[in-house]
């Protein structure tokens, strides 16, 4: 394991490496005092773009940036009422979203398809749950209850590994056991793969984040000393397959990390957070995984909340075969009648799509794979079925003779 001890926080600036990262963010605008959306590059502050929002408070912990599509959505507050509010980065455009979306305890994006994966919480009773939230019809379907061993959640630690579909989260068990979870949503069904999170050396949870290049698992962790009211913030990596930990390198120094700030630029492979430094600034300090090394940026002023890289550019030039606009193409169930195959076009790759007898039955689901997709119904009885994709309302009715 390497150290690196930095004293007074005395790191390469971002000008001095010429690196450019956009992020996306609310802020409280320090001249009229009003929330607003901003989205700035690194390498042109001060210059901002900023656009009203038209509210009066935040969530903590509920922004998301689906880069997929490129909208920053957050709950907040507007009139007293708590609403979900969707900003276009592209558009420069925000509005109130009609089927507020529930962030529960975390949700993450699906890069590939756009698609939100929530995470939540013990209701009722209940176990906690995934669910998963079509970005266009804003749509909310189950996907699978998670096992009643978890005790607790961390909000932060929770990422979504857009190249094969795997939701990774750490929890606290009922036995009070730091674990690791993988849920593999690619297939037709849900597997999950628990194993135990090698404990912090240092104090608190990891903050997670997936960098898409490499397929690595990185994390943030932090130790904070009483007597010097400093902390020290470990990065390092978890291995996918048995949660165990390894501590790469760390900082010195840090008066404080603001919770809801760490996020991944996967154009730069640089994990970031939102810290207070030894001097009382607030900067953005990195972590420049390719090279190993800190590295600090500036942050507009004001006081910045909810931050989130940009990561549109990188989505599209890598996942423009499965967009999410997929989506918007119509859906075509034919023939119909059938017999052996249904053929279904238009369904999106990567969506799930169930099937209903006229009863109501669940009789057969499974994965689109392929734009024109060949589902074998031969083994279904003859008679009316209802054609469901997850996330939408629409419904095709068939027949099979």
């Amino acid at each position: 394991m390497k150290l690196v001890i930095v004293l007074g926080l005395t790191l390469l600036s971002l000008a001095t490496l010429g690196q450019s990262m956009k992020f996306v963010a609310v802020r409280n605008n320090p001249t009229t005092q009003r929330q607003e959306f901003i989205q700035w590059d690194t390498l042109s502050l001060p210059n901002v773009i900023n656009d009203s929002a038209s509210i009066t408070g935040l969530v903590s912990g509920s922004s998301t940036f689906n880069s997929n599509t490129g909208n920053y959505c957050v709950s907040a507050l507007r009139n007293n009422q708590s609403i979900t509010l969707s900003y276009d980065v592209n558009t420069r455009s925000n509005t109130v979203l009609a089927n507020q979306i529930d962030f529960g305890i975390s949700t993450k994006v699906d890069l590939s398809n756009g698609k939100l994966y929530t995470i939540q919480g013990k209701k009722n009773g209940k176990r906690s749950y995934i669910t998963v939230t079509n970005p266009i019809t804003n749509a909310t379907t189950l996907v699978d209850s998670l096992p009643g061993s978890i005790f607790a959640f961390i909000g932060e630690g929770m990422v979504f590994n857009s190249n094969n579909h795997h939701f990774y989260f750490q929890y606290v068990d009922t036995a009070n056991q730091m674990k690791f979870m993988d849920v593999d949503l690619s297939g037709t069904t849900t597997t999950m793969t628990s194993s135990t999170l090698g404990m912090p050396t240092n104090s608190g949870s990891y903050f997670l984040e997936f960098d898409l290049n490499s397929n690595v698992l990185y994390f943030l962790n932090l130790k904070y000393n009483s007597q010097t009211r400093r902390s020290k913030i470990f990065f390092g990596n978890i291995n996918l397959n048995n949660g165990a930990v390894n501590f790469e390198d760390s900082v010195s120094n840090i008066r404080a990390l603001i919770y809801s700030s760490v996020t991944f630029d996967q154009t730069g492979q640089n994990m970031c957070v939102s810290v207070i430094d030894s001097n009382n600034q607030n900067v953005m300090l990195c972590y420049q995984v390719l090279n190993s090394y800190w590295f600090t940026a500036p942050l507009p002023a004001g006081s910045v909340y909810e931050i989130e890289a940009n990561n549109y550019s990188y989505a599209q030039a890598k996942y423009a075969s499965t967009s999410v606009k997929e989506l918007n193409a119509p859906l075509l169930v034919y023939p119909n009648p059938a017999q052996d195959f249904l053929q279904v076009s238009g369904a999106g790759l990567g969506n799930r799509y169930r099937i209903f007898n006229q009863n109501g039955q669940l009789v057969l689901s499974g994965k689109i794979s392929q734009n024109e997709e060949k589902i074998d119904v031969s083994e279904l009885n003859s008679g009316l079925f209802l054609f469901m994709m997850e996330g939408t309302k629409t419904v095709s009715k068939f027949i099979i003779n």
